[in-house]
């Protein structure tokens, strides 16, 4: 009863922040105006049509703001990040580096993000740990409170003779662990250890706990793509909005650090 309560109260914010009648409220729910007015003052309690409806449009006003810009200027690098969570795979990515380009595709592609990201520097490294850090602000940026997601989650993804595992805790914490062994190959001119500091610097911007793993395999491309197409399945449906939720914290604590 407590979370229908929260759920009328964001409502009627809702309506009162956008200055809706209560017409264009009820065409946006699904129901009768003087279904809407009744349920709004309390005459009567919501009902089914109105509960489905009201999550349905908190859930699409939630998404909606689910974007983040960073720019990044130091005397090392130049980096413009455009993220949109609630995505459909679209990317513009541009680092100068071609292998980073490829992984980076990935980690939109399969993660459903939409990534606008143009990157250079005078290092690979410096660019690598430099893009990692915008990203990891752009997510927390975009989740903002992070009401009513799913908040964890873990994917396997194989690539031929590999094996990723990927599991997310977007709780506030930044932490990583990583259990991947590269044989070191050049990768076009793209060092394997770059993959780890990728991870550990995303990680800990993001404030979010990653466990990756390389459980078998030999073809160090085969690794790193694995690994980031495992991560990008992994952040979308940790991010997911859980309409159960009906926006509250996913946390006992009732609090998660943004």
């Amino acid at each position: 009863m407590e979370s229908m309560e929260k759920v009328l109260q964001k409502i009627i914010q809702l309506q009162k922040d956008n200055g809706y009648s209560d017409q264009q409220m009820a065409d946006k729910i699904g129901c009768s105006r003087p279904l809407y007015q009744r349920t709004r003052t309390g005459r009567i309690p919501m009902g089914g049509t109105f509960i489905k409806g009201a999550l349905e449009l908190l859930a699409d006003t939630e998404k909606t703001g689910r974007i983040a810009s960073i720019k990044r200027d130091t005397a090392e690098t130049n980096v413009s990040l455009e993220l949109k969570l609630d995505g459909s795979g679209s990317r513009d990515i541009k680092t100068g580096i071609k292998m980073f380009d490829h992984l980076l595709d990935q980690l939109a592609k399969h993660g459903l993000l939409d990534i606008k990201l143009y990157a250079n520097g005078d290092d690979i490294h410096h660019v690598v740990e430099d893009v990692a850090i915008c990203l990891g602000k752009a997510f927390g940026e975009a989740l903002g409170e992070k009401r009513g997601i799913v908040r964890m989650a873990d994917v396997a993804v194989p690539m031929d003779d590999v094996l990723a595992n990927v599991a997310v805790d977007i709780g506030g914490r930044g932490y990583s662990v990583l259990n991947m062994e590269f044989s070191n190959n050049d990768m076009a001119g793209f060092p394997a250890d770059l993959v780890r500091h990728f991870l550990e610097s995303f990680t800990i911007e993001a404030r979010m706990n990653l466990h990756a793993s390389i459980v078998y395999g030999t073809n160090d491309h085969h690794k790193a793509e694995a690994l980031f197409k495992a991560l990008g399945r992994a952040l979308d449906k940790a991010t997911r909005i859980d309409e159960r939720l009906a926006g509250d914290l996913p946390s006992t604590k009732e609090y998660l650090e943004s």
